[in-house]
């Protein structure tokens, strides 16, 4: 086709030519010559966009008035400039902004957050709340500034300030403490209270769990001490233990026990729970600084050693490098040693 149309364009545009050069001035002969270039400007129309590149080929009704008037207002020159727009179109393509990329899976990440306030500025503000020789302004502001931040990382600083000479600051640390506190309490009296009308199983079972973990969240957010610790551990494993015994598949529920008991030393505890969660789906990998733990509370020393040698071949299980170094290379166990009562520096 790109032939046909262009020797046709071609002898109709060299036919309305002549008609021009040698039919004379008149109007038939003006009319015959427009005629005829109509025809061979459309014909060129047609085989130009045959061979345009792909992607000037759309919108093609566009494409072929386009060319269809740039040939017929410019007679001769607009075929040889469309020619050389093609070559150039051809040899030359347009840069493209998605030429200069390609796709890629994404990276995978092993999520293990460091913790909050351990950075520069973290011991940096510890040490100006810490430092009495610091002007009260200052130090008050250091407090603002870690008001926000969990209370697992800033607890000890907090509670450090409860005993400071300065009654703003000793103040401030009080209130936000207390603060959060009574925000979790108030959660757990609400829940507790809306449990005792509830009878649906499986919405006792959610609102056990809830409770739980609130109790949790004082525990992990160091907000509890002496009493009250030990009776808010005492009511996380009741509730967990009550969830768990209307709906037992509940692997983070048995992980949640495995971090409690270990925390209050109950090896026995720790043990069925490490079970339970592992029979329940949870991952054997996470569970291994668990399981050591375990081993280093019933004297299993060996069986630590071999625990941390499979951490080395899993780099997603985060631990201290000083313990891995400790437990993997000892050519003895700690058993052995003459100190092993005490357990590793």
């Amino acid at each position: 086709m790109l032939y046909k149309f262009s020797i046709a364009g071609i002898s109709f545009e060299i036919a309305s030519i002549a008609l021009l050069l040698h039919g004379g001035a008149g109007l038939a002969v003006i009319s015959g010559y427009l005629a005829l270039h109509v025809v061979s400007s459309a014909l060129f129309a047609l085989a130009i966009a045959l061979v345009v590149p792909e992607r000037y080929r759309h919108p093609r009704v566009w494409l072929l008035a386009y060319l269809f008037f740039f040939n017929f207002f410019i007679p001769v020159a607009g075929l040889l400039c469309a020619v050389v727009a093609l070559a150039v179109g051809v040899l030359w393509p347009k840069d493209e902004a998605e030429d200069h990329f390609d796709t890629t899976e994404s990276p995978e990440f092993v999520t293990v957050r460091r913790r909050e306030g351990s950075g520069f500025s973290g011991n940096r503000v510890r040490a100006q709340l810490g430092n009495l020789a610091t002007p009260v302004d200052k130090r008050l502001n250091a407090l603002v500034a870690i008001q926000s931040t969990p209370t697992h990382a800033s607890g000890e600083s907090l509670r450090n300030l409860l005993a400071d000479p300065a009654d703003d600051v000793r103040l401030l640390a009080y209130g936000i403490l207390d603060g959060k506190e009574k925000k979790i309490t108030q959660r757990i009296v609400e829940l507790r209270s809306r449990l005792e009308t509830t009878a649906e199983s499986e919405t006792r079972a959610i609102m056990h769990q809830q409770v739980a973990e609130l109790y949790q969240e004082l525990i992990y957010q160091n907000l509890v001490q002496g009493d009250l610790l030990n009776y808010s551990c005492a009511q996380m494993r009741e509730h967990a233990k009550a969830a768990l015994a209307i709906n037992e598949e509940q692997p983070g529920l048995w992980f949640m026990l495995v971090r409690l008991e270990l925390m209050t030393g109950d090896a026995g505890g720790a043990a069925q729970a490490l079970q339970s969660a592992y029979e329940h789906g949870f991952s054997r990998t996470r569970l291994l600084p668990y399981l050591a733990e375990l081993s280093y509370l019933e004297r299993d020393y060996e069986q630590v050693r071999k625990l941390f040698i499979e951490m080395a071949y899993n780099p997603s299980v985060s631990s201290n490098p000083q313990l891995h170094r400790f437990w993997r290379h000892g050519r003895r166990t700690i058993a052995d040693r003459p100190d092993a009562n005490r357990g590793p520096a």
